[in-house]
């Protein structure tokens, strides 16, 4: 397993600035997503702002169905995300679409946290804290390792298209196979957490 991490992080640290494009453009998206609240019109406002204290106050009333239910939709969107990220890095059509797949998903976590502020103000740094630690965190963290190695991959595929070069697949798609099986488990572990230990932290707090 160490050997294994200690490869993951040669390849990647030979593409430092790869992983930094990566991190600016999660910023940029975090940065529209908090302003994009901003400029949305009052009645579009009231909505947003409606569905967070709904969201916050249903939280700690579900009972053990509800928690299932929001498992498998919480399980369901962090698959979807992460397998199709995934595939995106052995395709070569992939390298724009996960750079856009990071905006989109920085940008609905600025826009949530953003909205929880514009709702409860300065008193909503605890909900912002309760939403964002540690299940979103985690799967961001992920996100930033998945998406660089898969933008990695599809630029090493794009390259041998070109150069002719002859490719290792056995070597490269072992270790990009086990990344799938980390985005799995980790999918699966997050959507615990957020449908059976969130709602118990919640009713314990509020």
């Amino acid at each position: 397993m160490k050997e294994m991490y200690n490869n993951y992080k040669k390849d990647l640290s030979n593409k430092n600035n790869l992983v930094i494009l990566v991190l600016v453009v999660i910023i940029i998206g975090i940065l529209f997503g908090s302003i994009y609240i901003t400029i949305l019109d009052n009645s579009q406002k009231t909505v947003i702002i409606n569905k967070v204290s709904s969201y916050f106050e249903n939280i700690t009333k579900v009972n053990f169905e509800d928690k299932i239910e929001i498992f498998e939709n919480s399980l369901y969107s962090n698959l979807l995300y992460t397998v199709s990220m995934w595939l995106l890095g052995i395709s070569s059509i992939g390298l724009p679409i996960v750079f856009i797949m990071v905006f989109f998903k920085s940008f609905i976590m600025g826009f949530s946290v953003s909205s929880i502020f514009a709702k409860y103000g300065i008193k909503g740094i605890l909900r912002v804290l309760l939403y964002t630690f540690p299940s979103n965190i985690i799967m961001f963290i992920f996100v930033i390792f998945l998406s660089s190695y898969s933008i990695l991959i599809s630029i090493k595929i794009i390259s041998n298209a070109f150069t002719k070069k002859s490719i290792n697949f056995k070597t490269f798609m072992g270790k990009y196979f086990f990344i799938l099986v980390l985005a799995v488990l980790i999918s699966v572990l997050c959507s615990l957490y957020d449908g059976f230990v969130d709602p118990f932290i919640y009713k314990i707090i509020y």
